[in-house]
């Protein structure tokens, strides 16, 4: 980080996660960004991505200056490196190089292979005095789907389940194989619902969708529902099911498919042998693990993940656990 940095440059670039989190579930492929410009110490301009192929951060907060001859003794704070090459919409850093802007702030690097330094590099380039790695370490994770996707060559992976406090997951399915069972509250069912918006695909196991004929959508929560998969051990012999796309039972075939629909994130609900698959593995992120306080004595195990905590909370009396590979 530069020396140049202070409180009030970190201060800005909080303001600009806050303004980039208003686009969560609307952005992918592209990743969440905020902007702000400031005029001798005042806030003058704000705007973030709103949605995938629309305006970006830096261009919807130009837009938002009324007195645009103000751009050229400004500074621009943006939570991740403006692009440097044409996709859906102009390069941001040309748009910044047009209008004068002499100073911008930046929080993440760009890991895009189109960009990657090449739009911090264009802007020094042009005479603009850059800082980069302002709050790096919580720009990266704020857009950690859009990282792991272009550092890894896959999705971000949350594996999701609930489960009862004596550590059941499921009913004996042997001894009844049909029903829905419900485990914890729906006011957490709430939160599962806004998780799904967050995501851009939801996955699970052909047992699951046999036993449950789940819906997998975001009902219960204003926001896109993520789009739907099932894995399955020879899934070209299924009769296609409508609203899903099959999946073959094989973690590294399922992958590459969904990298190669720009899939930038997987919310995982299945049953306990794909999520087993996923651990064991080692191919997951976060597991969110909701745990309601009651006991069934019997049934089908959770499973056992370790891992660093994220959050802790209790909502409706359920615990909500959020753990960190």
């Amino acid at each position: 980080m530069s020396l140049m940095v202070n409180d009030f440059d970190i201060s800005i670039m909080r303001r600009c996660l806050e303004l980039a989190k208003l686009g969560m579930g609307y952005t992918a492929p592209n990743p969440m960004v905020g902007a702000v410009i400031v005029h001798e110490g005042k806030i003058i301009g704000e705007g973030y991505h709103h949605r995938y192929g629309e305006a970006h951060a830096e261009v919807n907060a130009i837009r938002s200056v009324k007195n645009l001859e103000l751009l050229k003794s400004s500074t621009i704070y943006v939570s991740l490196e403006p692009c440097s090459h044409y996709g859906k919409t102009p390069p941001c850093a040309d748009k910044i190089i047009e209008m004068g802007i002499p100073r911008v702030v930046v929080g993440s690097t760009d890991p895009h292979d189109k960009v990657n330094g090449k739009g911090i590099e264009k802007l020094r380039n042009a005479g603009i005095e850059v800082v980069t790695g302002v709050l790096e370490e919580e720009c990266d994770f704020f857009n950690r789907r859009f990282f792991t996707y272009h550092r890894q060559g896959r999705p971000y992976i949350i594996l999701k389940w609930a489960q009862t406090d004596d550590g059941f997951m499921d009913i004996d399915r042997d001894q009844n194989p049909d029903g829905k069972y419900w485990i914890t509250r729906p006011e957490t069912g709430v939160l599962v619902h806004k998780w799904r918006s967050e995501e851009q695909a939801i996955l699970i196991g052909y047992n699951t969708y046999r036993n449950d004929q789940p819906q997998l959508t975001t009902r219960h929560y204003p926001g896109n529902s993520p789009k739907r998969y099932i894995m399955a051990r020879q899934p070209e012999r299924l009769t296609p099911i409508e609203g899903f796309t099959l999946l073959p039972d094989d973690l590294p075939t399922a992958m590459e498919r969904l990298y190669d629909e720009r899939i930038l994130s997987v919310i995982v609900e299945g049953g306990r042998k794909t999520l087993d698959q996923f651990i064991g593995a080692g191919l997951w992120d976060e597991a969110r693990i909701l745990t309601a306080p009651v006991r069934w004595g019997a049934g089908t195990p959770s499973p056992i993940v370790q891992g660093d905590t994220l959050l802790e909370m209790t909502l409706a009396g359920d615990q909500v656990k959020i753990l960190k590979h």
